[in-house]
Order: structure tokens, then C-alpha cells, then sequence
């Protein structure tokens, strides 16, 4: 039984000096570094509230706590994907799927399979789950903090991986105050978030090698994206905690 609460009390964060191995770990430390710095959803600026979930029915005993996050006064009506409409999920700016193109490795386990990619029962697998098993670049790259924001739930099983780019016309689907977009082939952000995921994009196609969809010019559009919208305070102190903490270089 799980049982949930509403974390009321300041809690003490402290960050591991070490890079989260796999996705999971990141998505916890993730959490805290929001929690402590910057408490707000990344496409909506929805204000964020901290909730933990405790695993364990001999509570308080051998319990263990993640941190995880929730919305409050969401300006969010989007009528898709209702439940996960009213939570926070951790999205990669740069999809999973995406880093197939940075190796041979991740490519083949992603389409093809491998022959660690075995089921208990014999079957073969592929997919995201036998990258994860076979290929340690995934995990490093499933697992950079600096590529994971916490979004709306919705919104993140709408983009799923669709890049991003400029939609004719303003539906405003998910809300009249809300000035995000999505259709079949791509996602569009307002204004003063499109500096942010181009240079999230272009660390990631720097550091290891990920390309993207049309891939020139989107370079094209992001280093002009990088341009018209410079870097505000909670990009540059993201930086630095990543910097100081994870020895991350940008």
C-alpha cells in the first residue's frame, strides 16, 4: 500500500557527487535540484508542490522516499490524457529515441534487438529497455540531468518525441494562457522557452554525437533560437549546480 504525503516541512537536499547511472536516479535527483532551486514545470510555468511517496508497508521502517512532483493551480485544460493531465512527469528535451543516432550500439539494440535482450522466459526483446541493458553511452545520456525537465504528464505523452519547431496558427488547445502547441509532426513552445531547448539540443548533439530530425537545418534553427533568447537565471544556476556537482562541462 502506498501511502502518500504532502511534504510540508523544509527538508535538507543533498546532492551525490557522482553521476546518476540510469534514469531513475536521475529523475530522483532531478527532483530535489527543482525542489530546491526552481519549483515550476518547464512549458506551462506551472508552480510545482514536492510530494513524497513511501514504498514500504512497515512504515517508517526500511522505508524508502521519492521525491516526486506535483501541480498546483495549473492554468492546464487540455482534454487528452485526462489523469496524466494532472500530474508532473520528467521529460527529455532531447528524446530517447533520439540517441540512436550517437551509436551503432544503441541503434541496433533500439531496432534490432541483442543477444543479452532476453526475456526469463526466452523471448527476445528490443526497443528502449535493451538499449538501457546493453549500452552504458544510453544510460549516460538517458541519464543527464541537464536534458530532463518536469512537464506536464500530458504534454509529455503528446510530444512523445516529436521535434520542435513553429506551428501556423494559435489554437491554444491546453488553455487560453497557455501558448504551447502540438500537432501530428511537432511541438512548438513560446518564445522565451525556445533559447532553452536549443541549447539543451546543441549540448546534446556536442557532448555525444545525437542528431536530429532534418538535422541541418535544425541546427540552423536552434543556433538562431540560441540568439534571440539568451540565457536567464535559473538556465545559468541549472548550469552551475551541474557544473559544481556532477563536473558537467557545458
Amino acid at each position: 500500500m502506498k501511502i502518500l504525503l504532502i511534504l510540508i516541512a523544509t527538508i535538507t537536499i543533498s546532492f551525490g557527487a557522482h553521476i546518476p547511472k540510469n534514469f531513475t536516479k536521475a529523475k530522483e535527483m532531478s527532483t530535489r535540484l527543482y525542489y530546491t532551486y526552481h519549483m515550476v514545470s518547464f512549458y506551462t510555468n506551472t508552480p510545482l508542490i514536492p510530494i513524497v511517496y513511501i514504498h514500504k508497508k512497515k512504515f517508517p521502517y526500511k522505508s524508502t522516499l521519492t521525491l516526486e512532483l506535483g501541480m498546483k493551480n495549473s492554468p492546464y485544460q487540455g482534454t487528452k490524457y485526462v489523469e496524466r493531465g494532472k500530474k508532473i512527469e520528467w521529460e527529455h528535451i532531447t528524446p530517447a529515441s533520439w540517441f540512436t543516432t550517437a551509436s551503432p550500439e544503441i541503434y541496433n539494440a533500439w531496432y534490432k534487438g541483442n543477444p543479452k535482450c532476453i526475456t526469463s522466459s526466452g523471448n527476445t526483446y528490443k526497443g528502449r529497455k535493451c538499449a538501457e541493458k546493453v549500452s552504458k553511452l544510453f544510460n549516460k545520456m538517458e541519464g543527464d540531468m541537464y536534458n530532463l525537465v518536469p512537464i506536464i504528464g500530458a504534454l509529455n505523452a503528446l510530444r512523445k518525441d516529436k521535434p520542435y519547431g513553429i506551428i501556423k496558427g494559435e489554437k491554444r488547445e491546453f488553455g487560453k494562457t497557455l501558448d504551447v502547441e502540438i500537432n501530428s509532426s511537432t511541438i512548438e513552445l513560446e518564445e522565451d522557452k525556445r533559447g532553452d531547448v536549443a541549447r539543451v539540443l546543441l549540448y546534446m548533439n556536442k557532448k555525444y554525437g545525437v542528431r536530429f530530425p532534418d538535422h541541418n537545418n535544425t541546427v540552423k534553427m536552434l543556433k538562431k533560437w540560441d540568439s534571440e533568447d539568451p540565457e536567464d537565471d535559473w538556465e545559468k544556476k541549472k548550469k552551475e549546480i551541474l557544473h559544481k556537482t556532477y563536473n558537467i562541462e557545458f
